[in-house]
C-alpha cells in the first residue's frame, strides 16, 4: 500500500471526489477533515459522514466499481493518502481474508444506515438530533460505540439538513441540550459533554 499510494494536499472546499464521478480508489485522511456530502432531490447538500485522520473512504466504489454515490469535500486544509482503483483490486482481492478488510467497513455503514432509517428517523425531531450528534462525532466505521469528538466545520444549517428540519428548530433543540449539560456550543463547534445522557435521550421511548 505504501509503495502504491500517493499523498495529496487539499485546500478547504476542494473535492477529493465528486458525486456521480468515476471511481477514484481508496482514500485515507492523514490530517484535516473530509465531509461526505450527498445531494437530495431538491438540491440540498446533506452531510452523510465525516472522515477524520485515521479513517478511510471509497470502499463502496472499490467494491462495485460504480460511480461515487456522494462527494468528498475538504472542510479544512486536508492531507490524504490514496490508492488507485487498480491497486486496490490487486492488493485486496488476493484472497478472501484480505477482501474482508475492504468489505467490512462498508457493511458497518450499511448497518448504521439501516438503524437511522428504521429506528432513528421515526422518532421525534429532538431525539433524531441527539442520535445524529453522537453518530457524526464518531468514525463512520465504528458501530455502535466509539469515542465522540467535537463537531467542527459543521453548521447548524447542515445539521438541520441531515435530519430534515429548519435551522430555527435545530437552534432551539441545541440550546435545550446545552441547558441540560449534554452538549456545549462554541463558535463553529458542537462538543458532546455528557454522551451517556445524550444517547439515553436519543433512545428513550
Amino acid at each position: 500500500m505504501l509503495s502504491a499510494g500517493t499523498v495529496r494536499n487539499l485546500t478547504a472546499g476542494k473535492c477529493l471526489f465528486d458525486e456521480d464521478g468515476a471511481p477514484t480508489g481508496l482514500h485515507a485522511v492523514l490530517s484535516g477533515e473530509l465531509h461526505i456530502i450527498g445531494l437530495s432531490a431538491d438540491g440540498n447538500a446533506i452531510t452523510m459522514g465525516i472522515i477524520r485522520p485515521g479513517d478511510w473512504t471509497g470502499f463502496l466504489t472499490c467494491l462495485d466499481n460504480l460511480p461515487h454515490f456522494y462527494s468528498g469535500i475538504a472542510r479544512a486544509d486536508t492531507r490524504t493518502f490514496s490508492l488507485r482503483q487498480a491497486d486496490v483490486t490487486r492488493i485486496f482481492e488476493r484472497d478472501v481474508a484480505t477482501f474482508r478488510l475492504l468489505l467490512m467497513p462498508e457493511l458497518t455503514v450499511s448497518r448504521k444506515l439501516r438503524r437511522f432509517l428504521l429506528d432513528d428517523f421515526g422518532r421525534p425531531l429532538a431525539q433524531r438530533v441527539a442520535a445524529r450528534l453522537s453518530d457524526l462525532g464518531r468514525s463512520p466505521y465504528q458501530f455502535p460505540v466509539g469515542p465522540v469528538v467535537p463537531l467542527r466545520n459543521f453548521s447548524q444549517e447542515e445539521l438541520a439538513m441531515s435530519v430534515v428540519a429548519t435551522r430555527p428548530r435545530i437552534n432551539k433543540i441545541l440550546r435545550d441540550f446545552a441547558a441540560k449539560g449534554m452538549i456545549e456550543l462554541g463558535y463553529g463547534q458542537i462538543t458532546v459533554i455528557d454522551l451517556p445522557a445524550l444517547e439515553r435521550f436519543a433512545r428513550d421511548d
